[in-house]
């Protein structure tokens, strides 16, 4: 399944981009993309197949087909852009000015990727309309699950609730259909959630296609939601009852959850205005849920001291 780095233009001012996107936005690594032009694209909503109580049948007795109806979808792609510009009075200065400028564009590019990790959580278009929606906005409300509970450490008097919590999560995961998600959480959350799991001997570790070591409890990819760009959370404990939500996501190209683009990142050299060199980093894309079954957001969860 292609990753944004898969897309994307190998121009140097592009892959300078990129790699500063993905460090601060680490979800760009999971996010399954496709390119398809246009600013909406019109695409087809994911079909199950027709509801069927009997699969067997007697020699010789045909099969009867149903027809799909096609339904359509036209998300909408968002622009992510940012310029990085550098004084050309550095060339002046003897100065390399072509090496402080990609230095800039990948400055600039990690102060983006901020931005776009907690986008892919917390985009609201209604808020502002050149964003695009996140997680939180296009789960379907049937997806839409309670009964995360407070998650506890210690000794044998916390174990019973460690375990309900554990089996609470499992349930909701399984929820997710057609594959094992990813559950992204609080990272606080996480690092509670990892030390539970390797007390009760559900904690593992992997490596994803990309090489990087990747943490599981169970068979469910565990990740944290990131951060902002003033160094707190995204999904913090403010939601009812100072608690927080998980979300268990299912990616794939044109199902599940996926991600539209026209070319991935492209980077420009943009040339010289007034004293200023300058080049122009753009992101065209959208979040968009193809298949409802694919996005769940367990409610509740919150850290328990003793």
């Amino acid at each position: 399944m292609p990753l944004l780095r898969e897309i994307s233009d190998s121009a140097p001012e592009s892959l300078l981009a990129l790699r500063g996107l993905e460090e601060t936005a680490p979800i760009l690594q999971d996010a399954q993309f496709y390119a398809q032009p246009g600013s909406a694209a019109r695409i087809k909503r994911a079909r199950t197949g027709t509801v069927v109580a009997k699969v067997t049948r007697s020699l010789n007795e045909a099969n009867t087909a149903t027809p799909p109806t096609p339904n359509y979808d036209t998300p909408a792609k968002s622009i992510v852009s940012f310029d990085a510009s550098v004084d050309v009075l550095l060339e002046d200065r003897n100065e390399d000015i072509e090496a402080e400028l990609a230095h800039q564009t990948y400055l600039e590019a990690r102060e983006a990727g901020w931005v776009l990790q907690t986008l892919f959580f917390e985009g609201n278009q209604a808020g502002d309309a050149e964003d695009f929606d996140g997680f939180r906005q296009i789960v379907d409300v049937s997806w839409i699950l309670n009964g995360g509970s407070a998650v506890p450490v210690g000794g044998d008097a916390q174990k019973e609730q460690q375990q309900i919590a554990l089996e609470t999560f499992k349930q909701h995961a399984r929820r997710v259909r057609g594959g094992v998600p990813i559950a992204y959480m609080n990272d606080d959350l996480l690092v509670r959630w990892i030390t539970v799991a390797k007390n009760l001997g559900y904690y593992r570790q992997s490596k994803d296609a990309l090489g990087d070591e990747i943490e599981l409890i169970g068979n469910i990819v565990v990740k944290g939601a990131g951060q902002k760009q003033d160094g707190s959370q995204n999904l913090p404990f403010t939601e009812t009852g100072n608690t927080s939500s998980i979300f268990f996501v299912r990616w794939g190209v044109r199902v599940d959850t996926t991600c539209l683009t026209s070319v991935g990142v492209k980077g420009r050299y943009a040339g010289q205005s007034g004293n200023l060199i300058t080049n122009n980093v753009n992101l065209d894309c959208v979040l968009h849920l193809q298949d409802l079954t694919a996005l769940v957001q367990s409610q509740g969860w919150s850290l328990s001291t003793l």
